[in-house]
């Protein structure tokens, strides 16, 4: 593969989290600080557009609102798994006539990480919002209080809630230690969790009443996690980073039983802090894009080649914090927040 580096922001410190956002005026993304800052648009060239808010940051994920065009939903002042995020919400940032862009409060959660919005088989959309700890306080790496993951059906009008008038969440799963990882199933209706249990997925209700249903896939320490399938046989791998934060790089292959994997490769190179993650088609190639925060501090493409699994380094010493990949009439393009040298960068590829 060929890649063309072009930095888009150096003036974001510690940028993290990615959204693509196919906007009523421009298609493009934002991007999102994990301490104060902005979230701010972008156009698919890099070209920055206006910033969504100023701050105060503390925005793990940001996306899209599913069937609008005006409107994102984002996390807000989780500053530290540590300290620092008590007072942690889900909220959505609505664009108005002016062009000016209003934030109301959808809902108080402490400690939420990760979320997203999944579709049930009777076409309810659910958001699903995963909490990495409750308070704690006492101190670094306190994790006595695990996290848990709550689920709410998902109205059409999100900027109708505010402080006073919020989103009503259910908890599905309490007790979830070290509840990192958060992976949407493509062209699916699952989201995977990742945990200090195992990798667990996540199946709305086909009708509402009904249960959600969670299974587990794979039982290992798993900080981040995506299915694709790497080697072409039709059934999809598990890539898997642990443990939390961790250093090491597995792939997990579908067995003979259904919804049940087995390790099949580990990465021999220990990488510290590993965190960034994306699994698709690349160039027209399956693989997996992720990053490191410490030590080489690279951007990293999983493949399969004659057979074997294999990791090529994109880029070097910049500490990606997240990844996404999107395609234009251009070609196919890396969005990397590298939170390690405040810099957000796009990449061109071709093979």
């Amino acid at each position: 593969m060929n890649y063309e580096k072009r930095v888009i922001a150096t003036d974001m410190p510690k940028c993290y989290a990615i959204g693509l956002f196919d906007a009523d005026d421009v298609p493009g993304f934002v991007i999102a600080t994990e301490k104060d800052g902005p979230i701010r648009r972008f156009r698919l060239d890099g070209t920055p557009m206006e910033n969504v808010c100023d701050g105060p940051g503390g925005v793990m994920t940001v996306m899209q609102t599913p069937g609008r065009g005006d409107q994102l939903m984002a996390t807000y002042q989780f500053f530290s798994p540590n300290f620092g995020a008590d007072d942690a919400k889900i909220v959505t940032y609505t664009r108005q006539q002016d062009g000016s862009w209003r934030r109301s409060v959808l809902c108080d959660l402490p400690y939420v990480h990760r979320f997203g919005v999944l579709k049930g088989a009777d076409g309810q959309r659910w958001l699903i919002a995963c909490t990495i700890k409750s308070a704690c306080r006492k101190f670094k790496d306190d994790w006595k209080t695990p996290g848990a993951v709550y689920v709410a059906p998902l109205p059409e009008r999100l900027e109708d809630y505010d402080e006073n008038h919020q989103l009503e969440l259910t908890c599905v799963a309490p007790y979830q230690l070290q509840n990192h990882g958060f992976s949407a199933v493509p062209d699916g209706p699952d989201a995977l969790v990742g945990t200090a249990a195992g990798v667990f997925r996540y199946t709305p209700p086909a009708r509402m009443g009904e249960a959600w249903q969670v299974d587990c896939l794979a039982v290992e320490h798993a900080s981040d996690m995506t299915l694709v399938d790497l080697d072409g046989d039709g059934l999809d791998e598990l890539v898997v980073i642990s443990a939390f934060h961790g250093d090491t790089l597995s792939v997990w292959h579908r067995n003979e039983h259904e919804d049940s994997y087995q390790k099949v490769w580990e990465d021999p190179e220990k990488r510290a802090f590993l965190h960034a993650i994306w699994s698709g088609t690349l160039a027209g190639s399956p693989c997996a894009v992720l990053g490191n925060r410490r030590d080489g501090r690279d951007l990293l493409r999983l493949y399969v080649d004659d057979g074997a699994y294999q990791v090529e380094i994109i880029d070097h010493d910049h500490g990606p914090a997240n990844v996404s990949v999107f395609s234009d009439e251009h070609g196919d393009h890396i969005i990397s927040t590298n939170r390690e040298t405040d810099e957000a960068a796009l990449y061109d590829v071709t093979a």
